[in-house]
């Protein structure tokens, strides 16, 4: 559930909000409810909070200056401020600061209702670009811990280890954006390293195999053979294939 802090300086509004709506069933949880800004922004720096619905004006902290310490710190958050006709002007500055959610006093609880489902959707998807940005991260770090490490012993269930994730979810995951298993992209890279020190080098087929990572010699032809469709002894003769 995505989790929420309400902040205004009216206990009967800060109770209202928390009963007018099924939080829950929406998709949120109240982490807690702050009497002004000050203190709502405490609550922000101490917990990971997705949802902040504060009043536009509060003692210590207004609503306004409690958004602006919410961008120069960083803070991914979505705000929802409570507001009346008469500060409209208030209203106006929130704009040239981002904020683009509103409620009018007294919140209306379809008007509430409405807003937390178009809130939730926008969460989800952030929160869906998130995990497939991170996940491509993780694809292209292995990638380049392949081109990094191919000549040493590394293996999908190795580098898991050294990554702290499941090696069953990097191979499902590295399959699904590559549309290789990690064994054939770390064979199909070592096997390219293997190609061009053949071409342009004398050294003999069995060190080639050891610097590329390969200390079984058989294994080595096969994997190459199966690339290329020549031995490696071929291959270094020039017989290749186009």
């Amino acid at each position: 559930m995505y989790r929420v802090v309400i902040a205004d300086d009216e206990r009967a509004i800060r109770t209202g909000l928390q009963i007018i709506v099924d939080w829950n069933k929406l998709g949120f949880e109240i982490a807690g409810c702050a009497s002004d800004g000050e203190e709502a922004l405490q609550m922000l720096l101490k917990q990971n909070i997705d949802v902040l619905v504060t009043d536009i004006r509060m003692p210590r902290l207004s609503g306004l200056q409690l958004v602006k310490k919410v961008q120069e710190l960083g803070l991914s958050i979505h705000v929802i401020l409570l507001t009346s006709y008469r500060d409209f002007e208030y209203a106006r500055q929130a704009i040239s600061l981002g904020v683009r959610e509103y409620l009018l006093k007294p919140v209306d609880e379809v008007a509430l209702q409405e807003l937390l489902r178009k809130m939730y959707d926008e969460l989800s998807k952030r929160d869906e670009e998130d995990s497939t940005h991170r996940e491509q991260q993780l694809v292209s770090q292995l990638r380049r811990l392949i081109e990094e490490e191919y000549m040493q012993n590394i293996s999908l269930k190795s580098l898991a280890e050294r990554l702290h994730y499941n090696p069953a979810y990097l191979g499902r995951l590295f399959r699904a954006e590559t549309g290789n298993s990690f064994r054939d992209e770390l064979n199909l890279y070592r096997a390219r390293q293997a190609a061009q020190l053949l071409r342009n080098s004398s050294i003999s087929i069995n060190d080639v195999a050891e610097r590329v990572g390969y200390h079984d010699i058989n294994y080595f032809h096969r994997i190459f053979l199966k690339i290329y469709g020549v031995s490696p002894g071929k291959y270094k003769s020039g017989q290749r294939k186009s």
